[in-house]
């Protein structure tokens, strides 16, 4: 890990897969509080002694720490590993606030795409489709390969997973993307049917009423913000920020208008009337990324606060778009803005990275006061009343929340999250408030990707919301027939719907959080729906009725990352197995969402699954990274098979009973396909191919095999 004096980092992380590259910026508060600390820990004279092989050194300047010697690495030095970890892994690491570091936005947090194929039926004959690596898609006739239609890179569709299924007699393709989406077409006449668009990444959210419908507005790191139903998560369109993104989001009724503020990573501020979906202002100024935006109505005018990484809080006449005001007096970059009354006159309330939190007169433009927060960096504020005062409620980096009162410029207690120990403290990256009439609520997102909903004046907890899409960056709360939703936005860039008063999850069509990794369709049987499967590189599997796209469950069910699905019946009843970079296979009955037994032994992720009948009884196997394949029975989920190939990982799977006999089928990435008995464990034939196998199918002909170029029947 390098940083440099802008605060440009770089992070390579070297495993025996390959090398692991990250790019991101720190904020100088960061960089400033660690040589702070390091001053008090000056390396010995036997700094640079040879140190055990693979221990830890820190090098700054001319000074040097070495694990194994008589200086060790200085505790302080520890912030540089989680700050690795969570640009290494910002889906699982949320330690440190979003506001100190900003991975590189042209980076993708789950790694390159790879080509995969599906074998099935189009226009009532065998067909295949496949992805070359997520440029496109094609979809082909077999045995001759003739295409029946596909897409090229131009599509703005980044294919990693295809699907092919006939549901209630009807022919579908589906394609999942590396953005999370999942678009279904009419297979025999290329109409698309329905799908969801992907996320965008480290997604901000605002939310309101616009004309008397509630709406959710969303942003990522780049393209437009999007408007949906709160009610429904049907996408409304889009609000043009010429493809820069938002780093921060706001909604406010001014003046018999609804208006949408967002700002953009190069410190544009774009305001639109929501209703309409015009452009009003381009608020230009800033002279960095904008982090914090608020609203303050005055009747039929309205005064816009942005402040962000160059430390300025900047006003702004909303009627005109002309700037009110510049307010400069922070030393770090301002995390977070509200605003308050005092003594009748409006008042800004503003956070910062240099640990203080600051006041200032609207209509004046001048300081009132400030005061340092002890115990660390705040992150973030919200204006809720207490016992008929109006309190700011300031997040930190720690995960509390405290209550600050403007008018005696004290801190008081708030809302302790509940720690099982230091180790698991995540800040407090975001704040709403809302809630029934006169029960003032808090709503909190934090960087371990939960979301807790507080009783704000009894400093009690009301509810959890488990992680989902990594650390949480952004809430809101809009009512929704008479009934409060909390929304967030996460880091990989999801948005989430929940009840407000226990937490449960609201049915909104929201993609993946990260690139699609698996597909597949199951028919309708008696009493349940013909249903389409996803699982994703954010760990869960989502089901959805293939017939409309409408969201049916979400299965958080792999940590790490889903790899591989199948489906098969069992009894009448169908069942759904996952594999996932957590080394097991999970089984679900797909209808009722019952568990079945954990299958265990993997010695590497599986990156291919099959079910199928060996004696009548069924099986799932399983084709992993490191070549080998590995059987159990379904339904009492003891160890059947293990069947040893070579060194490449596999790629392709399939298990089809021929004249009695169940024969498994494996390619791997190095164009090798093992055809065995299962019974017997035997390998009947071994053979080299011209093309790595996506996908095997046994048909009249003979083996079909699917590769990037096609396919070949043995």
């Amino acid at each position: 890990m390098t940083i440099d004096e802008d605060g440009s980092v770089l992070v390579r992380h070297d495993t025996p897969e390959g090398a692991t590259v990250r790019h991101g910026r720190l904020d100088r508060a960061v960089t400033g509080r660690l040589l702070a600390q390091l001053r008090a820990a000056v390396p010995g004279p036997d700094t640079l002694r040879a140190a055990d092989p693979g221990a830890g050194r820190l090098v700054v300047g001319d000074r040097c720490w070495s694990d194994g010697t008589d200086t060790p690495v200085p505790p302080a030095a520890r912030l540089l590993e989680v700050l690795a970890a969570q640009l290494l892994r910002p889906l699982e690491y949320g330690r440190l606030p979003l506001a100190v570091l900003r991975p590189d936005s042209a980076e993708a947090t789950s790694g390159s795409v790879r080509p995969t194929a599906t074998i099935g039926t189009v226009g009532g004959g065998p067909a295949f489709a496949v992805t070359d690596g997520g440029r496109g898609f094609g979809i082909g006739r077999l045995p001759d390969g003739g295409s029946l239609g596909g897409s090229d890179g131009e599509a703005g569709l980044l294919p990693s997973a295809v699907a092919l299924g006939t549901v209630q007699g009807r022919e579908l393709f589906a394609v999942g993307a590396a953005d999370g989406a999942v678009q279904v077409w009419d297979a025999a006449t290329g109409a698309r049917r329905y799908g969801t668009s992907g996320g965008e990444g480290a997604q901000v959210v605002a939310a309101g009423s616009v004309q008397g419908v509630p709406l959710v507005f969303s942003g990522g790191r780049h393209g437009e913000v999007r408007a949906w139903r709160a009610e429904d998560g049907r996408s409304l369109g889009l609000l043009d920020c010429e493809g820069a993104g938002a780093t921060a989001l706001v909604h406010a009724g001014c003046g018999g208008l609804d208006l949408v503020a967002a700002a953009s990573p190069d410190g544009t501020v774009r305001v639109w009337d929501a209703g309409a979906g015009v452009l009003l202002h381009r608020l230009v100024g800033h002279t960095g990324p904008v982090t914090a935006l608020a609203v303050l109505p005055l009747g039929d005018q309205a005064v816009l606060a942005s402040a962000g990484q160059d430390r300025d809080i900047r006003l702004w006449d909303l009627a005109t778009g002309r700037c009110a005001g510049v307010l400069a007096g922070h030393g770090a970059s301002v995390t977070a803005l509200a605003f308050t009354e005092l003594d009748g006159r409006p008042v800004l309330a503003s956070a910062a990275l240099d640990g203080t939190l600051r006041t200032w007169d609207v209509y004046g433009g001048t300081a009132l006061g400030g005061r340092p927060l002890p115990g660390g960096w705040p992150t973030s504020l919200v204006e809720v009343p207490i016992a008929g005062v109006r309190m700011l409620a300031v997040g930190d980096e720690h995960g509390r929340i405290r209550y600050w009162d403007p008018r005696a410029g004290t801190v008081s207690a708030g809302c302790e999250p509940p720690w099982t120990s230091g180790a698991d403290r995540a800040p407090v990256n975001a704040l709403a408030a809302g809630g029934p009439a006169g029960r003032p609520v808090l709503v909190a997102g934090y960087g371990d990707g939960r979301v807790r909903v507080w009783d704000a004046p009894r400093r009690t907890g009301i509810c959890t919301v488990e992680p989902d899409g990594g650390p949480v960056g952004s809430v809101a709360v809009v009512s929704v027939a008479d009934e409060p939703v909390l929304v967030c936005g996460t880091v990989s860039g999801g948005v989430r719907c929940h009840r407000l008063r226990d937490g449960a999850p609201l049915s909104v069509p929201a993609p993946h959080t990260g690139p699609v990794t698996g597909l597949l369709f199951a028919d309708a049987q008696p009493g349940v729906a013909p249903v389409l499967v996803s699982g994703g590189a954010d760990g869960t599997v989502r089901v959805r009725d293939a017939r409309d796209g409408s969201a049916l469950r979400q299965l958080a069910l792999h940590r790490g990352g889903v790899t591989a699905l199948a489906c098969g019946a069992v009894g009448g009843r169908r069942v759904l197995a996952s594999a996932g970079r957590d080394r097991v296979v999970r089984l679900r009955d797909l209808d009722g969402g019952q568990l079945g037994p954990v299958l265990e032994g993997l010695r590497a992720p599986a990156e291919a699954l099959a079910i199928g009948t060996l004696a009548s009884r069924p099986v799932v196997l399983a084709g992993s990274a490191d070549g080998t394949v590995l059987g159990w029975d379904l339904v009492g989920g003891h160890r059947i098979a293990d069947l040893p190939g070579g060194a490449a990982g596999i790629r392709s799977l399939g298990c089809e009973e021929l004249d009695g006999e169940t024969v498994v089928v494996a390619g791997d990435a190095h164009s090798t396909l093992r055809v065995w008995h299962l019974a017997s464990r035997k390998l009947l034939d071994e053979i080299r191919l011209d093309r790595t196998p996506l996908a095997v199918a046994f048909g009249d002909g003979g083996l079909c095999v699917v590769g990037a170029d096609g396919p070949v029947t043995l």
